[in-house]
């Protein structure tokens, strides 16, 4: 399983230890956090484009100590529009992680590795920010449940395609230069009601897809080393590799209040395939709280009930 969950002990204790101090790895500005955390994107400065772990080097060394499962290859220059969950299969074109590593200006190539953290060497790092960006929200959004983080490298041109996820995300640069394109998923044309329901109750490869009428509601951010853009709770984005080579650290996280959430949405598509029609979570806090403790409660049934059929009885797409 990706990621890692967070006992609740460690959360109070990484929240401690990540108050502001000197020498820290991200520099947030309060009243960004404040006014913008998991409402819209803002930008966080940090201290990474110079870590020793995060140079060529170093991460062409990790990806040779990691399984084979945690360092995902394609090409770099893909649609924006493209299927996210199958582009590392389909978009693979025959790479080795030895040829791509040897080559990998040359060919093109796009790598992600997936959760560096589980490597003992990287392990202090990923800890550190997980304490800093826990002390930076514990006022608004205390108690980060579970993170995971990826690391991509990646070469001219390249294209991570239009997706969202169900945490939330800082993107922070550390070297070359990104364009990253933001959405508000609170706009109900990029993302409706029964949208959201589904996606956060199908944890697998269903995500909304991407329509060209989006591309004029979209927020731009300009990436540098140094520099890096928060991504509100399932906010969809597409991000593009400028000129040279790129690195960058995605840290994904959820809290209490989106686990929350997504119970509440999970207990919604429920609603939606009994043939009802729901009010939208986020219109009323009291209402998603109780929607969440139900979701709870029907979580074993329903799972009794699909292992009695051994198949998922939900279909692919949305109710409306």
């Amino acid at each position: 399983m990706l990621g890692e969950f967070v006992p609740r002990e460690r959360a109070a204790a990484f929240a401690a230890d990540g108050k502001p101090r000197s020498g820290g790895l991200l520099d947030f500005d309060p009243e960004a956090v404040g006014s913008s955390y998991n409402r819209r994107p803002f930008i966080v400065r940090h201290h990474l484009a110079e870590h020793p772990l995060l140079t060529l080097e170093s991460l062409f060394a990790l990806c040779r100590r990691l399984p084979e499962d945690f360092v995902k290859l394609r090409r770099g220059v893909i649609p924006g529009n493209a299927h996210f969950d199958s582009s590392y299969d389909r978009y693979r074109d025959g790479l080795s992680l030895e040829e791509t590593l040897a080559h990998f200006e040359e060919l093109k190539a796009y790598i992600c590795i997936y959760n560096p953290e589980r490597d003992p060497t990287y392990r202090p790092l990923i800890a550190g920010l997980l304490a800093e960006i826990g002390a930076a929200i514990a006022d608004i959004d205390p108690v980060i449940t579970w993170f995971s983080t990826y690391i991509f490298v990646s070469t001219s041109g390249a294209v991570t395609p239009y997706h969202m996820d169900r945490e939330m995300n800082f993107l922070l640069q550390v070297r070359g230069d990104k364009e990253v394109l933001l959405w508000d998923p609170a706009d109900e044309e990029i993302l409706s009601p029964a949208e959201k329901d589904h996606l956060l109750s199908a944890f697998g490869a269903w995500r909304p897809t991407y329509k060209p009428s989006f591309e004029s509601k979209a927020m731009h951010f300009d990436l540098k080393p140094g520099i890096g853009v928060h991504h509100p709770f399932i906010a969809p984005h597409r991000v593009h590799t400028l000129d040279g080579l790129s690195v960058s650290l995605a840290f994904t996280f959820r809290t209490l209040k989106s686990d929350m959430a997504t119970k509440a949405h999970s207990f919604n598509e429920i609603l939606r395939r009994l043939g009802m029609s729901p009010h939208p979570i986020g219109e009323n806090e009291a209402v998603d709280h109780v929607k969440a403790v139900a979701s709870n409660a029907v979580r074993g049934p329903i799972k009794l009930w699909q292992a009695r059929r051994r198949v998922m009885q939900w279909p692919t797409q949305p109710s409306t």
